[in-house]
């Protein structure tokens, strides 16, 4: 999958832990939340847009963007380690969710 295309239709994510692989359901994951965080329509932006100049996020909603994937995909994620280098970009931001989630069983 290259950085300007993202394969799935964020209409159709699943919302259980157990289906599909975690980074992609993240990555589509964001996109949908995105516009309820930030109050307006976004398209599914690409991979390596950044978070904050790019497509408007503050660290608010970014706050808010990681509880709701946490609620949306019924995970936990350990925000303890996040540094500015994870909210570069919407990929960036996917691999430390990926990294650093925890499956609530």
């Amino acid at each position: 999958m290259t950085d300007s295309a993202i394969a799935l239709d964020p209409t159709e994510l699943p919302d259980s832990p157990t289906g599909g692989d975690l980074r992609e359901r993240v990555v589509a994951g964001i996109g949908v939340l995105l516009p309820r965080v930030l109050k307006r329509e976004v398209p599914m932006p690409a991979e390596n847009a950044c978070l904050f100049d790019e497509l408007g996020l503050t660290s608010a909603s970014t706050l808010e963007l990681l509880l709701e994937l946490e609620e949306r995909l019924d995970i936990q994620i350990d925000v303890e380690d996040i540094d500015q280098d994870d909210l570069r970009s919407l990929g960036a931001l996917a691999d430390f969710v990926t990294d650093h989630a925890i499956t609530e069983d």
